[in-house]
């Protein structure tokens, strides 16, 4: 009976009271801004009417994004990592997957949230932090894949930042961009899913 007491108070603590108060501070703070709960509540395809074929690239790549995070961050919390390194690089990668989720989700960078210049700095700084800090660990578990994340994900931040000056219109610059970020992403998931495979047996 005393177990399941400690339970019930875990689950009201870590889960019931977390999820109540930012469903709270959400309403009240889009209602605080003049948006009906409605549109707070219901699903952006239902509140546009629109097929669901719309932002269905975006939406599958932020599914992406939150699958590297869910990843690092149960394998972080498994108690059973026994390397220290794979430790450190975890948590880096955790973070990393979880500001780029949230950027991807919210559009940081792209509604002028946050500069863009600041995030695109951050997100250059901690590539290059993983390269040289966790060199040997990454050439153990897969250097190829790594090094091809950070190639296309590069590429779909320097298609963006050049769009103006390329040759070629709006449209098809978005096509390439959003290419290389969806693939990248992919990559991106599939790495840090290796990372936590090695973690864990190692």
């Amino acid at each position: 009976m005393q177990n399941y007491k400690h339970l019930f108070h875990r689950t009201i603590f870590f889960s019931v009271f977390p999820s109540l108060i930012i469903y709270i501070l959400i309403l009240l703070y889009t209602s605080s801004n003049g948006i009906e709960p409605g549109l707070v509540l219901r699903d952006l395809l239902q509140t546009c009417n629109v097929s669901i074929g719309v932002g269905m690239i975006s939406n599958l790549g932020v599914l992406l994004w939150s699958g590297a995070s869910a990843i690092t961050f149960f394998t972080l919390h498994s108690n059973i990592i026994k390397d220290n390194s794979y430790r450190k690089i975890l948590n880096i990668g955790c973070f990393f997957s979880v500001l780029l989720c949230l950027d991807d989700l919210f559009l940081l960078h792209d509604m002028q949230q946050l500069n863009q210049d600041i995030l695109y700095t951050i997100y250059i700084f901690l590539a290059l932090y993983l390269l040289i800090n966790f060199k040997k660990l990454i050439v153990k578990i897969d250097p190829i894949l790594f090094l091809s994340t950070i190639f296309l994900l590069g590429m779909s931040i320097i298609s963006d930042v050049f769009q103006d000056f390329l040759p070629i219109n709006y449209n098809t610059v978005q096509i390439f961009e959003e290419g290389f970020k969806f693939t990248g992403i992919s990559c991106w998931v599939f790495f840090w899913s290796k990372v936590s495979q090695k973690a864990i047996k190692s």
